[in-house]
């Protein structure tokens, strides 16, 4: 692909700051380039050499899966990075290799065209599913599918690896299979149309510390290889021919930042304590092993949040016990001493491919999910119950419940959880007798009678995230009413007191671990409000302990009484960035420009 000449005239996109950093180049548009599907009929006496070569591509795509893991494990910070586990378990998955041999036996059509078929009817119900982390995984039997057919075709992934110098690589997307092999000494940053935190390309980028863009729709169509550009993985921002005025202030940004950076590695080993002395527990939020050395490295004092819905995607049956124990004990291995609180499946029946009876909802954000779908499925429930209870006796395990409504529910679940400690006590396998098991607060009906549900939980964690979305009726995935999305907003601020109130009459701890926990701004409102831990992205950490180190948690109760006397949440939100930019102006100005493009 050569590099092409390009217009002067300075451009701004705008997209999902998921991994943070500025860089400076040459922009390298990737359009992989898909082979036309022909479709053709086979004769009876050819149905067998179409199996054989299926076959053959099966296992060919299986041996790469295996061994490209292998091969990038050390950068990757793990022997076998669990993104290409769930590649693994799409090759795996019976009903998808079911549907492609039935189809070829009955329709006797070539493999290719019937597999493209198949994988893409995957994709697109897969693509329909409102939850974002599931909505993501499309991409998974997308690359798995591309790979067998490359390999039905004799075809190589290799255009990344062949980069003509250091590139911002713009995508319209980027698979697992598209970055593993990539000469990343070349790729100075992400930039792709598509994604969201929880893609690939965020969770690679951020694994690595590449700066990563995601969300630029459809900004391929304008923009060609060879131009220049900037990427702000800060602010998501990528400025393609930026004028010699946005080079000298980002020039001037980059000399701070590099100020900024060095005294935030200094405190990568010194407590999250404010001035007057008042100490805040740092977790990071996690969904895959690989995440740990990543969190470690920002300075997190555990993971506040292990999110277990990985291994229920992708499959036709449940994991195993003894496969979510391994993975569970590993984590907490490898944080021991510091704590792991891993939260229960919170996905709904819907969304659990292949797993079980599961039935289409016209609203699956307010049906069958997250305790709700585990209780109703005792057995699978009661395996990672086990699992987790076994775990706890490798290091400083917790557990919590997603989802939670109303106190019958936490009285069901932990029914099944006793149960499985009598199980476990017979059968002479080791558990922590006193591990401590918590509530996610995150429907609005659980915020009001978290008096109630605060007599039969060890601590609360407040899924900021949802309990935003259920309170004020926004879809923040819906571009149309996103900008209603307020975390200030008057009622979330009285929500958030009321719970904490009620955890402090029954002397549990709060914690918080949705996206305003990893927002520099918002953190003393939080602490203010009384919350007492933290759990963010790892890469929100270091900034997050910054402005935690510089201020005084007497002036962040004020800020809190003085924010829950406001009426709307434009003017409480003023009042908190201007407290944030009072107490560490250096940083605020990096992470929250006052002068933004647009």
């Amino acid at each position: 692909m050569s590099d092409s000449e390009s217009p002067k005239k300075e451009a701004v996109y705008r997209g999902i700051a998921v991994s943070p950093g500025v860089v400076r180049g040459q922009i390298y548009v990737y359009r992989p380039q898909e082979e036309a599907i022909e479709k053709r009929s086979v004769r009876d006496e050819d149905l067998a050499g179409e199996f054989a070569r299926l076959e053959q591509a099966v296992i060919k795509t299986r041996q790469q899966l295996i061994e490209i893991p292998q091969s990038i494990g050390k950068e990757m910070g793990d022997d076998k990075p669990g993104i290409f586990d769930a590649h693994l378990l799409v090759l795996d998955d019976p009903m998808l290799m079911e549907q492609v041999f039935k189809r070829l036996k009955t329709e006797k059509l070539n493999v290719e065209f019937i597999l493209h078929e198949v994988a893409d009817q995957y994709t697109q119900a897969l693509a329909k599913l409102q939850d974002t982390y599931l909505r993501e995984r499309a991409a998974d039997v997308r690359d798995v599918s591309r790979r067998i057919l490359r390999n039905l075709a004799g075809a190589e992934y290799d255009e990344l690896q062949r980069l003509p110098g250091p590139r911002i690589v713009l995508a319209q997307d980027l698979s697992p299979s598209d970055t593993a092999l990539m000469d990343r000494g070349k790729v100075l940053g992400f930039a792709t149309e598509m994604g969201s935190r929880t893609s690939h390309t965020a969770i690679l980028a951020r694994s690595q510390g590449i700066p990563a863009v995601v969300g630029l729709h459809e900004v391929g169509r304008e923009i060609a290889s060879g131009q220049e550009a900037l990427l702000d993985g800060y602010t998501g921002l990528l400025i393609v021919n930026p004028s010699v005025e946005t080079l000298y202030e980002y020039g001037q940004i980059e000399i701070r930042w590099h100020s900024i950076e060095d005294r935030l590695r200094r405190l990568r080993s010194e407590p999250a304590s404010t001035r007057d002395g008042c100490a805040i527990r740092l977790g990071a939020n996690i969904e895959l092993e690989e995440e740990m050395k990543t969190a470690l490295e920002h300075g997190a004092q555990g993971v506040g949040l292990y999110r277990t819905e990985y291994f229920f995607i992708n499959r036709r049956q449940f994991p195993s016990e003894d496969e979510q124990f391994a993975a569970y004990s590993n984590v907490a291995r490898s944080m021991k001493p510091h704590e792991v609180i891993i939260r229960t499946l919170d996905v709904g029946g819907d969304k659990v491919l292949g797993a079980g009876e599961h039935s289409r909802e016209a609203n699956p954000f307010l049906g069958w999910r997250g305790v709700r779908f585990c209780l109703d499925q005792p057995e699978m429930f009661k395996t990672q119950l086990r699992a987790i209870l076994r775990a706890s006796a490798e290091g400083n395990v917790k557990m919590m419940y997603p989802m939670i409504s109303d106190l019958q529910e936490v009285k069901r679940a932990n029914e099944l959880l006793n149960v499985c400690r009598d199980e476990l006590r017979r059968e002479g396998k080791p558990f922590n007798e006193q591990m401590e098991v918590g509530l996610m607060i995150e429907v609005p009906g659980a915020a009001m009678i978290a008096d109630v549900l605060a007599e039969h939980a060890a601590f609360f964690s407040i899924g900021t995230n949802d309990l935003i979305q259920y309170s004020i009726a926004v879809d923040r995935g819906n571009e149309r009413v996103a900008h209603l999305y307020a975390p200030t907003h008057p009622a979330i601020l009285r929500l958030i007191r009321n719970v904490v109130a009620a955890a402090r009459a029954r002397n549990i701890w709060v914690g918080v671990c949705g996206e305003m926990a990893g927002d520099p701004v918002m953190v003393p409102l939080l602490l203010g409000l009384g919350v007492n831990e933290l759990s963010a992205s790892a890469v929100a950490l270091p900034a997050v302990k910054y402005i935690i180190r510089s201020m005084n948690m007497s002036d962040a109760r004020t800020l809190a009484e003085d924010a829950l006397r406001c009426t709307t949440g434009g003017e409480a939100a003023a009042l908190l960035e201007n407290f944030a930019r009072s107490v560490a102006p250096d940083l605020m100005e990096l992470v929250r420009p006052n002068k933004s493009k647009s």
